[in-house]
């Protein structure tokens, strides 16, 4: 594993640090010292705010096949472990790069060029990832966010003190998530009819993941009884999951996702995923996210 760099931007209001391993927002700090994004912990969850590519959540028996050949990825793909460089930093923006490998066309056979770039605005970091082809054939990919969220933020807190809100009004089946973490579309997990607010409670996440398939709202608001947390926006995404364990864990995660787990009958053919995002020759695709401070 390459040797850890951290890189840091600020403002009056709000101070940030990414890592160089998956260009992965470590800190999101106010300036009333309140951190908005989880350690990454490994007693929970030893992770922050990962990119999910070229696949989201997991693959039954972790296995693909593309052009009738073999590929094996664990949960959430590869990028979250790649090493970065840093290729351009300014008073309030950083913008990081990773390319296929060797190592990476072991396991996904495509040859793609990854830019995350951080931009901080007052209260608030956008961030902003763009695939693009460099491969001389079309490429295919899954892509999502998975930004964990301190819960609570507050001293004195507990986690049921907060609750989601939506931007719109949600009617969903949360698909069954299958012990082998593929997704089952025939049963449902959970179902919400005109859902706009979602008190938090570690109960409703003995089913793994809530899972809303074609979200409606373009932001969800994290807030405890006093107004105070957080507005998560995001643009181009077609799905939205939230996840906690089931445990004392005192966080949550926020995920806009293109694309989801395998489908618990797949056969395995990675061309015939979700919400696939093909990209021709040279073409690029990319989608963003935003995270307001309320305090």
């Amino acid at each position: 594993m390459p040797a850890v760099r951290k890189y840091r931007l600020e403002n009056k209001k709000i101070a940030i640090e990414v890592s160089s391993i998956g260009a992965e927002l470590k800190s999101l700090m106010s300036d009333k010292k309140v951190e908005y994004i989880w350690s990454g912990d490994p007693k929970y969850w030893n992770f922050s705010a990962p990119f999910l590519f070229p696949i989201v959540g997991s693959l039954k028996d972790k296995k693909m096949i593309i052009e009738e050949k073999e590929y094996f990825l664990k949960q959430h793909g590869l990028l979250r472990h790649q090493d970065f460089s840093l290729m351009k930093q300014t008073k309030y923006c950083l913008v990081f790069q990773n390319e296929a490998s060797e190592e990476t066309l072991e396991v996904y056979p495509f040859k793609y060029q990854a830019v995350v770039k951080y931009t901080i605005k007052d209260k608030s970091v956008t961030t902003q990832i763009k695939i693009v082809n460099i491969d001389n054939k079309p490429i295919a990919f899954n892509l999502g966010g998975h930004p964990g969220f301190n819960c609570p933020l507050l001293p004195g807190e507990k986690f049921s003190d907060y609750s989601l809100y939506f931007t719109e009004p949600e009617t969903f089946s949360s698909p069954r998530v299958a012990p082998d973490a593929t997704l089952d579309f025939t049963t449902d997990a959970m179902k919400c009819k005109n859902l706009q607010v979602l008190p938090l409670n570690k109960q409703d996440f003995n089913i793994d993941t809530i899972i809303i398939p074609r979200v409606k709202s373009q932001a969800v608001l994290l807030l405890n009884a006093q107004g105070q947390g957080l507005n998560f926006s995001y643009n181009n995404f077609k799905t939205l999951a939230i996840w906690t364990p089931v445990n004392d864990a005192p966080f949550i995660c926020l995920e806009p996702w293109i694309g989801y787990n395998d489908r618990f009958d797949t056969d395995n053919d990675f061309l015939k995923k979700d919400d696939l995002i093909i990209l021709e020759v040279g073409e690029e695709f990319s989608v963003s996210y935003q995270i307001e401070l309320i305090d």
